[in-house]
């Protein structure tokens, strides 16, 4: 536990901010299903899928946030991370937490030391009765999975599916991160980003992040010219 344990900041930086409410979510029944699970009562298991940057890993690390703040045990497995560094031997044990989030869950698609690894986690944890939250860009019924008793379990949970964000979606979800900030972002400013740098939410959290910390240091709002200026010459 203590490998994971140390590697969890790597991901959970505080400035990142992943939290539910800075979440901007296209899907109210989604927003509902998240928010009551993250509650740790009625609902045990969890599996949202879609495609990169729809905001699987944002829902995951801040289901872990939500739970750590309130004085559950947490943990959050990125196994695109953990697959290539280390072994399923990392996943003994998980049972005592309350919440476990499994992100990234094709990582392990093929790979049969895994799968078996995940399958007899997942048994564990039915047993001990500690939440599963798992993020991954396939549903279970269309995955690469080749143990067929691991993709029947994956299936026996709730099952929703994110969308994909358009520009509008994007230009949304930077506003509200940079609310979570304590910076005010228009929509103007927000288009602008989406433009003119990138429109891989993930790519514009970073600059926003960028963006953040030369806004303070300046002393100066997120204008146009000022984003032109930090982002030619940073």
């Amino acid at each position: 536990m203590q490998t994971l344990a140390t590697q969890l900041p790597l991901r959970l930086n505080p400035q990142e901010v992943y939290r539910l409410e800075n979440f901007h979510f296209s899907q109210i029944e989604v927003k509902q299903a998240v928010t009551e699970f993250c509650q740790l009562d009625s609902i045990i298991y969890l599996y949202l899928w879609g495609e990169q940057s729809s905001g699987k890993s944002h829902l995951l690390m801040a289901a872990v946030e939500y739970a750590q703040h309130n004085g559950k045990r947490a943990l959050y497995l990125p196994l695109a991370e953990l697959v290539p560094s280390t072994s399923p031997a990392v996943l003994e044990s998980l049972e005592q937490l309350d919440l476990l989030c499994i992100d990234e869950l094709e990582a392990v698609e093929g790979n049969t030391e895994w799968e078996e690894g995940i399958f007899h986690c997942f048994n564990r944890l039915q047993q001990s009765g500690c939440h599963l939250l798992i993020g991954s860009t396939h549903n279970p019924a269309s995955s690469n999975i080749k143990l067929a008793d691991l993709r029947s379990r994956l299936a026996t949970g709730l099952i929703y599916q994110l969308d994909s964000l358009d520009d509008t979606a994007k230009q949304q979800a930077l506003i509200v991160q940079a609310q979570a900030r304590g910076l005010e972002l228009s929509e103007d400013v927000a288009n602008y980003l989406l433009r003119h740098h990138s429109r891989d939410i993930r790519e514009l959290i970073n600059l926003l992040q960028i963006l953040d910390k030369a806004s303070m240091a300046a002393k100066r709002r997120l204008t146009i010219p000022f984003i032109r200026q930090v982002l030619t010459h940073g």
